[in-house]
């Protein structure tokens, strides 16, 4: 029997990367909520606020693991996780969705030989094997290009240092497929 004091329920659409909800009950908040499986597998947490020494407490996840308040390396799906407290109980439901994985690109770089930021960087390519990467000067003309396996642009053409500036880039994430990209700006600072 669900026997909570003062239950309330919060729906918070991201707080740290993670949708939760929260419960009160008698002294003690729980809040629970999983991470989408994005980069990286998805993750999930309970915690519990106000948990005196001589508490009993039971915490069971549908995956099977017990007496742990995070399991991680989750697949999409919907989960829960069962709470036994004292002498009262909830089961709190979770869903990790899967959000598809965004590459990160750095606004600048300054290749100067300094052994300092001296090549772009491009983070989560390797989830994009198949990608394709252009680099154009403010004229148009490309100034850079890759596909399939990332090196870090050291700010040449042709082994020749490219101006100071601004550079428009076009990251495919997959070649053939020209409609899912992410485009922008870096700047080169020596």
């Amino acid at each position: 029997m669900l026997a909570i004091l003062n239950f309330r329920i919060f729906y918070l659409a991201l707080l740290f990367g993670f949708t939760h909800s929260t419960y009160s009950q008698s002294g003690h908040t729980i809040t629970a909520g999983a991470s989408n499986e994005e980069c990286t597998k998805g993750a999930a947490a309970v915690n519990i606020e106000g948990l005196l020494p001589g508490d009993a407490l039971t915490i069971t996840w549908s995956t099977g693991q017990t007496g742990v308040f995070s399991i991680d390396n989750l697949e999409a799906g919907s989960y829960y996780v069962y709470v036994k407290l004292n002498s009262t109980d909830t089961t709190i439901n979770l869903k990790v969705t899967k959000e598809p994985c965004k590459v990160t690109v750095f606004n600048h770089f300054t290749p100067n030989d300094d052994g300092y930021n001296d090549h772009w960087q491009i983070g989560n390519w390797e989830f994009y094997p198949k990608f394709e990467l252009f680099v154009f000067n403010k004229w148009g003309q490309q100034v850079h290009k890759q596909k399939g396996t990332y090196t870090p642009w050291d700010g040449t053409w042709n082994g020749i240092h490219v101006p100071d500036g601004t550079y428009y880039y076009v990251f495919y994430y997959e070649g053939s497929h020209k409609n899912h990209l992410v485009k922008g700006d870096v700047a080169i600072l020596r």
